[in-house]
């Protein structure tokens, strides 16, 4: 489907408020219910209309039908009218879900790690969480919004590879999210909707007439509304659900659902219209007009002059005839420097990386110069805005996930909360990575605490595992000053020479140690 939205300007996806609160529809028997589902939907319908003709316009976009197709016009030779799309609303949004999820989502333990959180990151494995992730990151980056849906897996079972609950991704221009209008904008309820169509027999001559069916979640209930008839009607009855939850999760990544597409639509239009004119210029360039000089040519010998690609006239002294190329051409240099200005203003504005046009290394322009010139740097603190507002939607979807897993009965969690976990988002930290490790080393010769010294460089997306693989591997850490335990364990200090030479030994093997282990992982990188 096609949806044109070029002639309009749109600034994120409206999102729908009800003057409702949860309480109200908690509360509610069915009679009363059924009016206020119904008293939504009629408010809201429009809104999703719009919704949806705007998000199939941007999901359009990112596969390259751009306003470039309807938008140029060119009133001199409008024969040579070239449109071209250089597809950057593809490779920066390919970008920025590599970069961000690229790698899974990790679940994390915040104080002590339990068998059971190894578990649900083993689940989330079975239903291909990341696919799905990258899936959703998409669609906020292309759209400004994505939904997941999340219920029981009514086919798990233990012996196999699944998971008790499964997830799916709604598609972002059928569904919606409906919130109070109240302090607080809590969820009030979600619906999907779908395109539906009969034959309507009650005329003389068969009919297919379309309406929309409307599929409501709310905390406990599903409905079913449709305007087969004209007005929104109750459907079906109304059937229960089990987990006290909605089931239905809005990913955003800022209040307006705006999306990153439409942040650099004009600079994406700019480098189509120009690339699109570069090729008009190349084609009159080939195709120039021919000027005549005191000469008279017909039609016919025009033609048989494009033909034969020669020409033949008839001059004298005082009445000279010559043929010319009427050939006129943009300026190669200025239209680079416009195109490298839009690509560079493109880059800055998204927080993209923009690698250099050589390979080249200058002086300078090493280890965090390079980084930080190029976009990098910049890139990875943007990309934390992302972080805070997808992780704190995906850890709505967790408290869903985690319920679902408690209550089901041959799942291995049983007492895992959303409050012992924390997300990581697995982003490539190795940027500046000897300088890295030598000031991790420089820390632990210092006696920095260990949970803080790995939290400290940037280096680990999960510092809290690292530290506790350390002990395991390594023992606690031992002093290198006096050779006191860093835990403190005992307010005793060595007081003789030996056990301050033993002690001082054991800590210098200790970092010697770890020195070791990280110079073979990085020889092995």
């Amino acid at each position: 489907m096609k949806v044109w939205c070029g002639d309009i300007k749109t600034f994120g996806r409206t999102t729908i408020y009800a003057n409702y609160t949860e309480e109200q529809i908690l509360s509610a028997n069915d009679s009363r219910l059924k009016k206020i589902v119904i008293d939504i939907i009629s408010n809201s319908a429009s809104i999703h209309d719009s919704n949806n003709a705007e998000t199939i316009y941007w999901k359009n976009f990112l596969y390259g039908d751009q306003d470039i197709y309807r938008t140029k016009i060119k009133h001199t030779r409008p024969e040579i009218n070239n449109t071209s799309v250089e597809n950057w609303a593809w490779a920066l949004v390919d970008f920025k879900k590599a970069f961000l999820v690229g790698k899974p989502i990790q679940y994390v333990q915040l104080d002590e790690s339990s068998e059971e959180l190894s578990i649900l990151n083993r689940y989330c494995k079975y239903v291909y969480k990341q696919a799905l992730d990258l899936d959703a990151y998409g669609d906020v980056l292309t759209c400004g919004r994505a939904f997941r849906y999340i219920n029981k897996n009514a086919k798990f079972d233990p012996d196999e590879d699944n998971s008790p609950f499964e997830l799916l991704n709604c598609l972002s221009e059928n569904t919606e999210v409906v919130y109070s209008s109240r302090l607080g904008n809590e969820q009030l309820l979600s619906y999907i909707v779908t395109d539906m169509e009969f034959i309507d027999t009650s005329l003389d001559e068969q009919e297919t007439k379309y309406y929309k069916e409307y599929t409501v979640y709310t905390r406990t209930k599903r409905l079913v509304v449709n305007n087969k008839f004209g007005d929104f009607t109750i459907v079906g009855k109304i059937d229960p659900l089990s987990w006290n939850e909605h089931i239905i999760i809005e990913y955003f990544t800022n209040p307006k659902r705006i999306s990153m597409l439409e942040l650099g639509r004009d600079l994406f239009n700019d480098i189509n219209y120009l690339e699109s004119m570069d090729k008009d210029d190349m084609e009159q360039f080939v195709n120039a007009i021919m000027v005549f000089t005191n000469a008279a040519v017909s039609k016919e010998t025009f033609d048989e002059i494009k033909q034969l690609g020669a020409v033949n006239i008839s001059s004298t002294e005082n009445k000279k005839a010559s043929v010319e190329l009427l050939q006129a051409r943009l300026n190669a240099t200025d239209t680079q420097t416009y195109y490298n200005r839009l690509l560079n203003s493109l880059h800055q504005i998204l927080g993209i990386p923009m690698a250099s046009d050589s390979g080249t290394v200058t002086y300078g322009d090493t280890g965090k110069a390079k980084m930080t010139g190029q976009g990098y740097t910049s890139a990875g603190i943007r990309a934390e805005n992302d972080e805070t507002m997808l992780g704190k939607c995906d850890r709505s979807a967790l408290k869903v996930m985690l319920k679902i897993a408690r209550e089901t009965e041959s799942s291995e969690i049983k007492s895992l909360k959303v409050a012992n976990i924390d997300l990581k988002f697995q982003r490539d930290m190795s940027d500046n990575l000897l300088v890295k490790t030598q000031a991790l080393l420089n820390m632990y010769s210092a006696d920095i605490p260990r949970e803080f010294a790995n939290s400290i460089v940037n280096l680990f997306s999960d510092p809290t595992a690292i530290t506790k693989q350390q002990e395991s591997l390594f023992g606690e850490q031992i002093s290198q000053q006096s050779g006191k335990n860093s835990a403190a364990e005992t307010g005793s200090r060595p007081t003789n020479e030996s056990s301050r030479s033993s002690a001082q030994n054991t800590a210098e093997d200790q970092v010697n140690t770890i020195t070791n282990t990280m110079q073979k992982d990085l020889q092995g990188a």
